[in-house]
């Protein structure tokens, strides 16, 4: 995922009430008649209605009036607008930003125009542009909500110095908002200021504010510990009646985890199976659906017509994957590589599947069913296409990250796709990385293979047995990094990590903690403090891990 992390401390799922940044017609009926001025009666009330069918997701009847609006009235900002609006709906980020940049230099000073116009030039890849409207912006965000929505917007971009500011902005318009405060957490967790953040979640806490997800915000900053106090009254609050789902399921995750910190472990335990049982429920996972989808993708590989030479091209060099399973030690070693001068940290960035299922789409053709027949020509026009995607994060140094954990499943098209590219599998022990991945609640959709033991350990053997078949089919640029070993002996395992980059040794690697960076993922505090022993929770849960030892040694 782009910096939009696999878990947002403002609760799971990304930013916080994302919903109030949107911009899609939610205007006071005045400003509306004001801004449809110039459209005759009847076009007013195509375009009324084709907004209407646009915010109820048809965007077959709102393409049908927006057809006609285009040929009637193809200049009208609020036209352009709508059009603009409806591509980026349909994930044509060019398209839309053709139609919002031509509304915009009608309508330079359009608050919410101009964020729906960054929206789309960053999907279009026009991350320049993208920035220059967000600062456009910035002055005309006069309101609270606007502040916030700005704030929502320079997030999703990864501009989280800009992100915390303008929250800022809002919260001094609008002290109590309690959403407002959450997305200060989560700016704030992202740039490693642990204690403000623990001040905020604080405060939402005493004043009854969102408590679930505050509570859930405070303890998966993970480097703060909860009081006696405050492990007691949230202990109330999990146990009370009449919480509602979500806030339920936030509350587990987070009384399990203190119950833990507290060296409760069978107290710990209870608690996070009725929270995972309650994920599950939530989102399911089908695991024999999922194997057979990796098989799928191993035999094509297989199939296909062997790497082209290490030496041929360039191309991929400044690309670094990181992949495995979440909690296994990732965000850890990209803050290392991070440290590095010429490496830019970009974290979880949905890139690679996007090119992959782009170009299936143009084959009308799923993957991996196409990866046979696709030649050397076509492997390289996808590897432009993923440099062009990510260039923005190359702009300041000349190589990025790229931290999606999923893609150890698409690492062979990453490798085919830019032959210079390199691939590090990061591995934890298995059943810390199990059972670290199932005491922690992600973000909605993602990885719901995290709330069943059986799912779990199917899926680490997935994972396994593919970074087995990727490091034996690109030997030279797969690379296995085993967490306890980096944290054994960091400076051996540093200097063999950055010589497999193709990185001279850095001194400053050797001190990541102290790099400065915005980070967005559940470990983004712990990757800021000096390395220690491995830790092993899951030690202190004993026989009541007997059940995940046993599907993790036959799973």
């Amino acid at each position: 995922m782009k910096p939009g992390p696999a878990q947002s401390p403002g609760g799971p799922g990304g930013p916080v009430d994302a919903g109030r940044a949107k911009t899609a017609n939610g205007r006071p009926a005045a400003t509306l008649v004001q801004r449809l001025r110039g459209l005759t009666p009847r076009q007013a009330a195509q375009w009324r209605e084709a907004a209407r069918w646009q915010a109820q997701g048809d965007s077959l009847m709102s393409g049908q009036l927006l057809l006609e609006l285009a040929r009637s009235a193809p200049g009208h900002p609020e036209v352009l607008r709508l059009r603009g609006t409806q591509h980026l709906r349909a994930g044509d980020g060019p398209a839309a930003a053709r139609c919002l940049d031509e509304a915009a230099r009608q309508r330079p000073d359009d608050f919410a125009l101009l964020l729906d116009l960054a929206k789309a030039q960053d999907q279009a890849g026009e991350f320049a542009a993208a920035l220059q409207a967000l600062q456009q912006a910035a002055p005309q965000a006069r309101t609270a909500p606007d502040c916030f929505a700005l704030s929502v917007a320079c997030d999703a971009q990864g501009h989280a110095e800009a992100a915390l500011a303008a929250v800022e902005r809002c919260l001094a318009l609008q002290a109590d908002d309690a959403a407002a405060v959450l997305q200060r957490v989560r700016c704030l967790k992202a740039l490693g200021q642990a204690e403000q953040a623990a001040a905020d979640c604080r405060q939402l806490i005493a004043a009854r504010q969102v408590t679930a997800r505050a509570w859930f915000s405070l303890v998966d900053l993970k480097t703060v510990r909860l009081t006696a106090d405050e492990r007691a009254q949230l202990g109330r609050q999990a146990v009370a009646p009449g919480n509602a789902v979500s806030d339920q399921l936030m509350l587990d995750f987070a009384w399990g985890k203190a119950l833990e910190d507290a060296g409760e472990y069978g107290a710990a335990y209870t608690a996070l199976e009725r929270a995972n049982r309650a994920a599950q429920a939530l989102y399911p996972w089908d695991a024999a659906a999922f194997t057979q989808r990796v098989e799928g993708v191993l035999n094509a590989f297989a199939a296909a017509p062997p790497s082209p030479a290490e030496s041929a091209g360039d191309l991929g060099r400044e690309v670094l994957f990181l992949v495995g399973l979440p909690r296994s030690g990732s965000t850890l070693v990209e803050q290392v590589l991070a440290s590095h001068s010429a490496v830019e940290g970009a974290s979880e960035l949905p890139y690679l599947n996007a090119v992959i299922e782009a170009e299936s789409r143009r084959l009308a053709r799923p993957f991996p069913h196409w990866v046979a027949a696709a030649s050397e020509d076509d492997w390289a026009r996808l590897g432009q296409h993923y440099l062009r995607l990510s260039a923005r994060w190359r702009a300041r140094r000349p190589i990025a990250t790229d931290k999606l954990p999923e893609n150890w499943l698409l690492a062979g098209a990453a490798l085919r796709m830019l032959p210079q590219a390199r691939v590090i599998d990061c591995r934890r022990d298995p059943l810390e990385t199990c059972w670290s991945c199932y005491k922690q609640l992600f973000a909605p959709q993602r990885v719901a293979f995290t709330y069943r033991f059986d799912a779990l350990a199917a899926y680490s053997a997935d994972c396994t047995r593919a970074g087995a078949f990727w490091a034996d089919r690109f030997p030279a640029r797969f690379r296995i990094q085993h967490y306890e070993a980096l944290v054994a002996d960091p400076q051996g395992q540093i200097r063999e990590l950055l010589a497999f980059c193709g990185l001279p040794f850095e001194a400053g690697c050797l001190s990541f903690h102290a790099s400065q960076r915005a980070i967005r993922t559940p470990s983004a505090l712990q990757v800021r403090q000096p390395l220690r022993q491995a830790s092993t929770p899951a030690a202190g849960y004993g026989t009541l891990l007997d059940p995940l030892r046993g599907m993790l040694a036959n799973p």
